[in-house]
Protein backbone atom coordinates (compact mmCIF):
# COMPACT_ATOMS: atom_id res chain seq x y z
CA UNK A 1 0.00 0.00 0.00
CA UNK A 2 1.34 3.45 -1.47
CA UNK A 3 2.52 5.80 1.75
CA UNK A 4 -0.11 9.06 1.25
CA UNK A 5 2.90 11.44 1.12
CA UNK A 6 4.81 9.41 -1.41
CA UNK A 7 2.87 11.57 -4.52
CA UNK A 8 4.40 14.83 -3.29
CA UNK A 9 8.02 13.22 -2.83
CA UNK A 10 9.24 14.89 -6.37
CA UNK A 11 7.97 17.69 -5.94
CA UNK A 12 9.38 17.32 -2.05
CA UNK A 13 12.73 16.31 -3.72
CA UNK A 14 12.78 19.18 -6.01
CA UNK A 15 12.50 22.04 -3.52
CA UNK A 16 14.94 20.37 -1.16
CA UNK A 17 17.91 20.05 -4.00
CA UNK A 18 16.90 23.56 -5.33
CA UNK A 19 16.41 25.53 -1.66
CA UNK A 20 19.69 24.06 -0.49
CA UNK A 21 21.58 25.49 -3.40
CA UNK A 22 19.89 29.17 -3.11
CA UNK A 23 22.15 29.62 -0.26
CA UNK A 24 24.89 29.96 -2.73
CA UNK A 25 22.86 33.49 -3.75
CA UNK A 26 22.73 34.62 -0.27
CA UNK A 27 20.93 33.36 3.24
CA UNK A 28 17.18 33.43 2.43
CA UNK A 29 13.96 32.48 4.01
CA UNK A 30 13.84 29.54 1.36
CA UNK A 31 16.92 27.62 2.18
CA UNK A 32 16.28 28.04 6.12
CA UNK A 33 13.08 26.50 5.32
CA UNK A 34 14.63 23.80 3.47
CA UNK A 35 17.15 23.39 6.39
CA UNK A 36 14.97 23.43 9.24
CA UNK A 37 12.77 20.81 6.91
CA UNK A 38 15.31 18.27 6.76
CA UNK A 39 16.83 18.91 10.15
CA UNK A 40 13.50 18.63 11.89
CA UNK A 41 12.03 15.59 9.19
CA UNK A 42 15.66 14.11 10.43
CA UNK A 43 15.33 14.68 14.54
CA UNK A 44 11.78 13.19 14.07
CA UNK A 45 13.21 10.34 12.53
CA UNK A 46 15.65 9.22 14.78
CA UNK A 47 13.35 10.00 17.73
CA UNK A 48 10.81 7.88 16.50
CA UNK A 49 13.37 4.93 15.08
CA UNK A 50 14.77 5.01 18.95
CA UNK A 51 11.56 3.93 20.44
CA UNK A 52 10.91 1.59 17.91
CA UNK A 53 14.22 -0.18 18.77
CA UNK A 54 13.49 0.27 22.34
CA UNK A 55 10.33 -1.58 21.88
CA UNK A 56 11.53 -4.53 19.49
CA UNK A 57 15.05 -4.91 21.45
CA UNK A 58 13.85 -4.02 25.07
CA UNK A 59 10.24 -3.74 26.02
CA UNK A 60 9.15 -6.95 23.73
CA UNK A 61 12.02 -8.85 25.31
CA UNK A 62 10.82 -8.65 29.26
CA UNK A 63 9.23 -11.68 28.93
CA UNK A 64 10.41 -15.14 27.09
CA UNK A 65 8.53 -18.12 26.72
CA UNK A 66 6.34 -16.40 29.89
CA UNK A 67 9.26 -15.99 32.18
CA UNK A 68 10.56 -12.81 33.37
CA UNK A 69 14.03 -11.45 31.65
CA UNK A 70 15.64 -10.15 34.76
CA UNK A 71 18.50 -8.86 32.01
CA UNK A 72 15.99 -6.57 30.73
CA UNK A 73 16.25 -4.40 33.90
CA UNK A 74 19.44 -2.80 32.97
CA UNK A 75 18.61 -1.05 29.76
CA UNK A 76 15.28 0.39 31.97
CA UNK A 77 17.93 1.57 34.95
CA UNK A 78 20.69 3.12 32.51
CA UNK A 79 17.41 5.35 30.66
CA UNK A 80 15.91 5.83 33.90
CA UNK A 81 19.42 7.10 35.02
CA UNK A 82 19.86 9.24 32.07
CA UNK A 83 16.46 11.15 32.48
CA UNK A 84 17.63 12.36 35.84
CA UNK A 85 19.73 14.92 33.98
CA UNK A 86 16.38 17.12 34.33
CA UNK A 87 16.66 16.64 38.15
CA UNK A 88 19.43 18.77 39.68
CA UNK A 89 19.28 17.21 42.47
CA UNK A 90 20.14 13.39 41.08
CA UNK A 91 22.46 15.04 38.45
CA UNK A 92 24.88 12.41 39.66
CA UNK A 93 23.13 9.47 38.88
CA UNK A 94 23.05 10.85 35.59
CA UNK A 95 26.93 11.20 35.67
CA UNK A 96 27.62 7.79 37.55
CA UNK A 97 25.42 6.43 34.62
CA UNK A 98 27.15 8.17 31.36
CA UNK A 99 30.65 6.99 32.87
CA UNK A 100 29.45 3.71 33.21
CA UNK A 101 28.09 4.01 29.78
CA UNK A 102 31.25 5.30 28.26
CA UNK A 103 34.00 2.98 30.10
CA UNK A 104 32.07 -0.12 29.29
CA UNK A 105 31.71 1.48 25.82
CA UNK A 106 35.46 2.03 25.62
CA UNK A 107 36.42 -1.46 26.75
CA UNK A 108 34.69 -3.16 24.24
CA UNK A 109 35.84 -0.74 21.02
CA UNK A 110 39.58 0.01 22.07
CA UNK A 111 40.67 -3.24 21.01
CA UNK A 112 39.44 -2.65 17.85
CA UNK A 113 41.83 0.51 16.94
CA UNK A 114 44.96 -1.67 17.23
CA UNK A 115 43.76 -4.30 15.17
CA UNK A 116 42.37 -2.09 12.53
CA UNK A 117 45.68 0.43 12.45
CA UNK A 118 47.64 -2.78 12.50
CA UNK A 119 45.29 -4.26 9.26
CA UNK A 120 45.67 -1.53 7.56
CA UNK A 121 49.35 -0.49 7.63
CA UNK A 122 50.02 -4.25 7.46
CA UNK A 123 47.94 -4.40 3.97
CA UNK A 124 49.39 -1.12 2.41
CA UNK A 125 53.20 -2.24 3.34
CA UNK A 126 52.58 -5.31 1.31
CA UNK A 127 51.22 -3.37 -1.47
CA UNK A 128 53.91 -1.52 -1.80
CA UNK A 129 56.61 -4.39 -1.82
CA UNK A 130 54.75 -5.30 -4.90
CA UNK A 131 56.92 -3.46 -7.33
CA UNK A 132 59.66 -6.34 -6.59
CA UNK A 133 58.14 -9.35 -7.51
CA UNK A 134 55.58 -7.75 -10.09
CA UNK A 135 57.45 -5.13 -11.86
CA UNK A 136 57.09 -1.28 -12.35
CA UNK A 137 53.41 -0.67 -13.74
CA UNK A 138 50.82 1.65 -13.10
CA UNK A 139 49.01 -0.63 -9.99
CA UNK A 140 52.45 -1.39 -8.21
CA UNK A 141 53.43 2.18 -8.44
CA UNK A 142 50.05 3.44 -7.18
CA UNK A 143 50.62 1.04 -4.24
CA UNK A 144 53.69 2.27 -3.48
CA UNK A 145 52.67 5.75 -3.32
CA UNK A 146 50.12 5.10 -1.15
CA UNK A 147 51.63 3.28 1.56
CA UNK A 148 54.37 6.32 1.25
CA UNK A 149 51.33 8.65 1.63
CA UNK A 150 50.21 6.64 4.12
CA UNK A 151 52.75 6.53 5.78
CA UNK A 152 54.10 10.49 5.82
CA UNK A 153 49.88 11.16 6.88
CA UNK A 154 50.70 8.78 9.96
CA UNK A 155 54.28 10.69 11.02
CA UNK A 156 52.21 14.03 11.24
CA UNK A 157 50.37 12.66 13.81
CA UNK A 158 53.52 11.08 15.74
CA UNK A 159 56.27 13.17 15.29
CA UNK A 160 55.20 16.49 17.34
CA UNK A 161 56.67 19.64 16.85
CA UNK A 162 58.49 18.35 20.14
CA UNK A 163 60.12 15.92 18.45
CA UNK A 164 63.64 15.56 17.52
CA UNK A 165 65.06 17.33 14.57
CA UNK A 166 65.32 14.72 12.56
CA UNK A 167 61.46 13.91 12.27
CA UNK A 168 60.78 18.02 11.14
CA UNK A 169 61.01 16.75 7.33
CA UNK A 170 58.24 13.94 7.89
CA UNK A 171 56.48 16.11 9.37
CA UNK A 172 56.45 18.60 6.91
CA UNK A 173 55.72 15.60 3.99
CA UNK A 174 53.16 14.45 6.07
CA UNK A 175 51.55 17.93 6.27
CA UNK A 176 51.97 18.03 2.51
CA UNK A 177 50.43 14.62 2.12
CA UNK A 178 47.40 15.76 4.58
CA UNK A 179 46.36 19.07 2.33
CA UNK A 180 46.68 17.10 -0.65
CA UNK A 181 43.75 14.55 0.38
CA UNK A 182 41.87 17.22 1.75
CA UNK A 183 42.34 19.54 -1.34
CA UNK A 184 41.31 16.18 -3.52
CA UNK A 185 38.51 15.48 -1.15
CA UNK A 186 36.97 19.00 -1.56
CA UNK A 187 37.38 18.70 -5.37
CA UNK A 188 35.75 15.20 -5.59
CA UNK A 189 32.68 16.89 -3.53
CA UNK A 190 32.57 20.08 -5.60
CA UNK A 191 32.37 17.84 -9.12
CA UNK A 192 30.01 15.52 -8.02
CA UNK A 193 27.83 18.43 -7.03
CA UNK A 194 28.48 19.95 -10.64
CA UNK A 195 28.02 16.72 -12.11
CA UNK A 196 24.50 16.26 -10.26
CA UNK A 197 23.84 19.75 -11.15
CA UNK A 198 24.68 19.21 -14.91
CA UNK A 199 22.64 16.47 -15.55
CA UNK A 200 19.93 17.95 -13.60
CA UNK A 201 19.61 20.39 -16.53
CA UNK A 202 20.45 18.61 -19.15
CA UNK A 203 17.50 16.01 -18.05
CA UNK A 204 15.46 19.07 -17.86
CA UNK A 205 16.54 20.43 -20.97
CA UNK A 206 15.16 16.98 -22.60
CA UNK A 207 11.87 16.56 -21.04
CA UNK A 208 10.58 19.51 -18.52
CA UNK A 209 10.00 17.29 -15.10
CA UNK A 210 6.37 17.90 -13.64
CA UNK A 211 8.08 20.06 -10.88
CA UNK A 212 9.65 22.53 -13.66
CA UNK A 213 7.60 25.38 -11.63
CA UNK A 214 9.26 24.55 -8.27
CA UNK A 215 12.23 26.24 -9.39
CA UNK A 216 10.81 28.80 -11.32
CA UNK A 217 9.51 29.60 -8.00
CA UNK A 218 12.65 29.68 -6.32
CA UNK A 219 14.27 31.98 -9.41
CA UNK A 220 10.76 34.55 -9.43
CA UNK A 221 11.65 34.43 -5.14
CA UNK A 222 15.05 35.29 -5.66
CA UNK A 223 14.45 38.08 -7.54
CA UNK A 224 11.90 39.74 -6.05
CA UNK A 225 14.37 39.49 -3.09
CA UNK A 226 17.23 41.11 -4.64
CA UNK A 227 14.73 44.15 -5.33
CA UNK A 228 12.70 43.95 -2.00
CA UNK A 229 14.68 41.97 0.64
CA UNK A 230 11.70 38.80 1.92
CA UNK A 231 13.33 39.56 5.18
CA UNK A 232 11.34 42.60 5.73
CA UNK A 233 8.00 40.39 5.32
CA UNK A 234 9.24 37.97 8.05
CA UNK A 235 10.78 40.33 10.65
CA UNK A 236 9.88 44.21 11.07
CA UNK A 237 11.09 45.98 13.89
CA UNK A 238 8.54 47.37 16.19
CA UNK A 239 7.16 50.73 15.17
CA UNK A 240 9.03 53.51 17.64
CA UNK A 241 5.43 54.64 19.51
CA UNK A 242 7.60 57.12 21.43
Amino acid sequence: MASPIEPFMPYLNTFIFFAAYTVLYKNNPVYRIAQSLVVGIGAGYLIVAQIDAYQRGVISQMFVNGNFNVAMLLPWILGLGYLCIFVPKLINVYRAVSILTLTVGMGVVLPYGPALFWTVTYGYAKNALNILGQGISVATVGTLVTAVAYALGLSYFFFTDYASKPTTTFRQLGRLVLLIYTAMTITTTALGKINLIQWKVLDTIQTPPTTWWIPALMFIAMLIDHFYPLKKLLSRAPEDVS
